[in-house]
């Protein structure tokens, strides 16, 4: 039984919300031209005549919810639309081989004309002229038996096929635009979380910078080594804003929407959500799978088309082909140019064909063929059935495991937090005989806090995505695991966003110089 542990202790959820931040900085007309940014959105052209140029206009941004994205992967996404076309092109093929048992309709005229030598059926060979004009209509028929009674059963599968093909598209689709969402969502909390760690970093460069000043530093390569954390957090917001842009262009891909519209989420707050159940068994969940995933709808389609492909082959010399006409109409001929009027005619004919292919060694290939690709479609659907119950399997353990971890990854960032209240409160580093600051071991809690935090993060972000795909793997669409999911309590929120901002981290204060000794007096 795989079971996910629930944390016992009060629950504390939090909304975050995600602050967006425009920096224009003005240059003046003194000032050199500064190389514009790469790709920006709006790009500014020189114009002949000196003028205030105005400013860029900031990129357009769009927030978006989970269950939105889903709509509109449902709605707007051209894959899924194109695997709904097929289901209608199927359809259409099992209504035309549903009426294979109606006669066509043909009508229409016909010119003859012969002047020359010609010979009757004596074998007599004689000269003459002579032609004819024939107008007619009506039904034909043209009929294959084994087709008739076979094909519409094979086309049947086919739709059924088609359609369970095009609902594992969808399936799909939600999906990927869940973990695209889910992307999202994490890149814009480890933002917060940079920015949170920047604002800590930058307070203790500051302290190093105001130690130098007074001598307190323990070693002269103190602001060095904050400088350097500052810079290295700064690069590192840098680049999660880029790969931010580039998660908000991938869903408005998947959503049909212009990739130039920066997507937000529109809450930052991340809680695990369950949306399968933890006391359901792994047996449980593949046995659910196999009965509920479209995929295996596929290749049992499939399978059976073939079965009855190998039926139709076996009765086809025994079923014969039919061929009737009844064409009414009139006709004028004559000797030379010399035309009659026109005069009813009648004409009618049935047929029954029984044939062997090739002595019957080509249905005999045929029978082989066909057994061959039920042999095949069998084969396809024990692959199937193999990949469904190790996706299953391999989307619950990762589960499992992602839930059993969210409890050590909390108490980590506690961890981290009281280490860092605790280098604060001491005033980062005032101490030993001289009262030097050390910068170092403020650095190293400010560097164990992020890495707990972005773990943190990132395990809840995993489990939420394996619960996407665990639900996907037992056949359910991600939109109707919302309504069913259920927030799991956790005592520690996976962004700072809502919580206090820290203290500023006092500076080093100047310890007065020592007095100086009094020298005793001689005595008289």
């Amino acid at each position: 039984m795989i079971r996910f542990i629930t944390p016992g202790r009060a629950a504390r959820t939090g909304i975050f919300t995600a602050l967006s931040l425009a920096v224009v900085v003005p240059v003046s007309a003194e000032q050199p031209a500064s190389t514009p940014r790469m790709y920006a959105p709006t790009m500014v052209r020189p114009v002949p005549t000196p003028q205030v140029a105005e400013p860029a206009a900031k990129p357009t941004t769009y927030p978006i919810d989970l269950p939105t994205a889903l709509r509109l992967a449902d709605a707007n996404n051209p894959t899924v639309e194109v695997a709904r076309a097929r289901v209608r092109e199927a359809v259409a093929q099992l209504d035309r081989a549903r009426v294979a048992w109606v006669p066509n309709l043909a009508f229409g005229p016909t010119f003859f004309y012969h002047d020359g030598v010609d010979q009757n059926r004596r074998g007599d060979i004689f000269n003459v002229a002579r032609g004819n004009y024939t107008l007619g209509a009506g039904p034909t028929l043209r009929v294959d038996v084994s087709d008739a009674l076979y094909l519409p059963l094979v086309a049947k599968q086919h739709v059924r096929a088609a359609d369970s093909h095009a609902r594992a598209t969808t399936n799909n689709i939600e999906l990927d635009v869940a973990v695209a969402y889910l992307d999202l969502v994490e890149l814009h909390g480890l933002m917060a979380i940079n920015a949170d760690i920047l604002d800590r970093t930058e307070q203790i460069l500051r302290s190093a910078q105001t130690g130098a000043k007074a001598g307190l530093n323990k070693t002269a390569a103190d602001v060095n080594r904050a400088a350097t954390e500052v810079n290295l957090r700064r690069e590192e917001g840098i680049v999660l804003r880029g790969r931010t842009s580039a998660a908000a262009a991938r869903l408005a891909r998947l959503l049909l929407l212009d990739p130039s519209i920066e997507l937000t989420p529109y809450e930052v707050a991340v809680v695990p959500l369950m949306l399968v159940p933890g006391e359901y068994s792994l047996e449980q969940l593949i046995q659910t799978a196999l009965r509920a995933r479209p995929e295996i709808t596929v290749a049992q389609a499939g399978l059976t088309a073939a079965e009855t492909l190998v039926r139709q082959a076996k009765m086809a010399p025994l079923l014969p082909k039919v061929q009737a006409d009844f064409i009414a109409g009139g006709l004028s001929g004559g000797r030379g140019n010399d035309f009659s009027p026109f005069q009813n005619q009648y004409n009618t004919g049935v047929a029954l064909v029984w044939s062997l292919d090739n002595f019957g060694l080509g249905n005999a290939a045929t029978i082989r063929g066909r057994r061959a690709g039920q042999d095949a479609a069998m084969y396809r659907l024990r692959e199937v059935e193999v990949m469904v119950s190790s996706q299953v399997v391999e989307a619950a353990q990762t589960a499992a495991a992602r839930f059993d971890a969210l409890e050590p990854a909390q108490e980590a960032v506690r961890q981290a937090q009281e280490m860092y209240r605790k280098f604060r409160e001491s005033s980062f580093g005032v101490v030993g005989p001289k009262a030097q600051f050390d910068a170092l071991e403020p650095l190293t809690a400010v560097q164990s806090l992020n890495a707990a935090r972005v773990q943190y993060l990132q395990q809840v972000v995993e489990f939420n995505r394996s619960q996407f795909r665990l639900h996907t793997a037992i056949g359910q669409p991600a939109v109707m695991g919302l309504d069913a999911a259920v927030p799991q309590p956790v005592d520690v929120p996976t962004v700072p966003g809502a919580m206090v901002p820290p203290k500023p981290i006092p500076a080093p204060k100047p310890v007065p110089p020592p007095a100086p000794p009094v020298v005793p007096t001689a005595r008289r």
